[in-house]
């Protein structure tokens, strides 16, 4: 009954048996068959023919109407269930910070493709990858979050991956040749590490009893790779300020030193972005799926 029912849907949008028997891919005589069952079940004359096309009763627009949204559904959902099942092939384009391809994505992207071989990755490692919102599938991007902070809108929806703290660090070679700054204006006379991508300046943020000050450091060493910044700071070359994640081991290893301890920081967050699901592929809701879950 419901096929038919649909059937009929279909012959009032064509004005047509043979247009709508194409559809549901039926002969034309099963489609008359079909449409003249469906009468006799309600007993109504559903259609009629006006200038060689058949138009709607009065019974058979309301019919029309009540029924023709459900069969738009069904078919919604056919499509998703298709989308669904095509999730384990296709191809995406990520753009994604370096600190985040380094120590999570690659690991991530490699377990997805032992369960998904016919799955195609295009990453590109780059500390502007919010630059690239109009070619990527997903992107994932970080930012330092403090009072007054406004991010742009991308009209694309965004989810938290994790937020870490800054943390001002050096290394015990570099503050045994100098001594630690006591409060932050002390950072001007210091050799300072910094990545405009992690912080958007040379700016650093610190909070205490309420006061935040924005501090800009020298410009000693910028580079524009948390891995590397690290790496310049435990060699002794001055004071970064990294994401906590990034520095504890270090600090637990007693490679590097915190400074201003008594001072609260900015936050970095690090953020994914994507298509609403009316607009993203079906493997790229997957593997963002994927990549939130874990």
């Amino acid at each position: 009954m419901l096929d038919k029912m649909a059937f009929f849907v279909y012959v009032i949008r064509t004005g047509s048996i043979s247009a709508a028997a194409r559809r549901f891919n039926i002969s034309v005589s099963a489609g008359s068959r079909w449409l003249q069952d469906l009468e006799q079940s309600f007993g109504l004359t559903l259609c009629r023919r006006t200038n060689r096309r058949l138009t709607a009763t009065p019974a058979g627009q309301k019919l029309m109407d009540d029924f023709s949204p459900m069969v738009d559904s069904a078919e919604q959902l056919c499509r998703n269930l298709q989308d669904f099942q095509d999730h384990n092939k296709g191809h995406l384009n990520i753009a994604c910070t370096p600190v985040f391809a380094n120590h999570y994505l690659m690991a991530k992207i490699s377990t997805y493709l032992i369960e998904h071989p016919h799955v195609t990755f295009n990453v590109n490692v780059t500390p502007w990858a919010l630059d690239h919102s109009s070619e990527a599938d997903l992107i994932i991007s970080a930012n330092a979050c403090y009072q007054g902070y406004q991010e742009k809108d991308l009209h694309l929806v965004r989810r938290e991956l994790m937020q870490s703290p800054f943390i001002p660090v050096a290394s015990p070679a570099y503050l045994y040749r100098r001594s630690a700054p006591e409060v932050p204006t002390d950072l001007a006379q210091h050799q300072c590490l910094f990545a405009t991508t992690l912080t958007g300046s040379n700016d650093w943020i610190f909070e205490k009893n309420g006061e935040t000050q924005m501090i800009k450091v020298p410009k000693s060493l910028e580079i524009n790779d948390s891995d590397l910044l690290l790496q310049s700071a435990i060699q002794g070359a001055g004071i970064a300020y990294l994401p906590a994640f990034i520095v504890e081991p270090a600090l637990a290893e007693h490679r590097l030193e915190r400074v201003l301890e008594d001072y609260e920081t900015s936050i970095w967050s690090l953020n994914v972005y994507y298509h609403p699901p009316t607009k993203a592929s079906a493997v790229a809701s997957h593997f963002k799926s994927f990549l939130l879950e874990a």
